[in-house]
């Protein structure tokens, strides 16, 4: 009986120590309604990395989804998205509409829009969210243009790429 305990324990540990890693990962998913002719961008992050990130970043305690959020929260969060954050449509950067930010539970959401989009043959996706703060950041990214599903991971080592629909 008692080797049957420390067999048991012996196996439960390893599952215990996977369960408890964390996961650094964000979601974005885009997509291409062609009949509004606009690319709409969701992004996902957890709320605690994102928040070290910029708190490294800036220097200042942010709080966010708190009583005391900083007066400044919603800036610094806009300007690291726009700085971690581009998109070129046929090979040409685009420019897109900061929607704003959405906290859920332990999650904030980013809104982003291009608008006036005729077609894409290609789309180019840089995404270097959170990769200065953790080494095991992936950056998933789930693309719907032209009817076609695609995902692509983006890690340090690789925060861009481009496929083509």
């Amino acid at each position: 009986m008692r080797k049957y305990f420390f067999l048991l324990i012996f196996l439960t540990i390893p599952l215990i120590s996977f369960t408890l890693h964390k996961h650094y990962v964000s979601l974005t998913q885009i997509e291409f309604v062609e009949e509004k002719k606009a690319v709409q961008i969701t992004m996902r992050c957890f709320l605690d990395d994102i928040e070290e990130a910029l708190e490294s970043r800036t220097g200042e305690k942010l709080e966010l989804t708190s009583e005391n959020e900083h007066e400044k929260a919603g800036f610094y969060l806009e300007s690291y998205i726009r700085n971690k954050f581009s998109i070129w449509i046929d090979g040409e950067e685009m420019s897109y509409s900061y929607l704003g930010k959405e906290y859920e539970n332990n999650e904030v959401f980013f809104y982003l829009e291009l608008e006036n989009i005729e077609k894409i043959n290609s789309i180019s996706v840089q995404n270097s969210v959170l990769l200065e703060a953790f080494e095991e950041q992936q950056n998933i990214v789930k693309l719907k243009i032209n009817g076609i599903d695609k995902t692509i991971i983006l890690v340090k080592a690789n925060d861009k790429e481009m496929l083509k629909f």
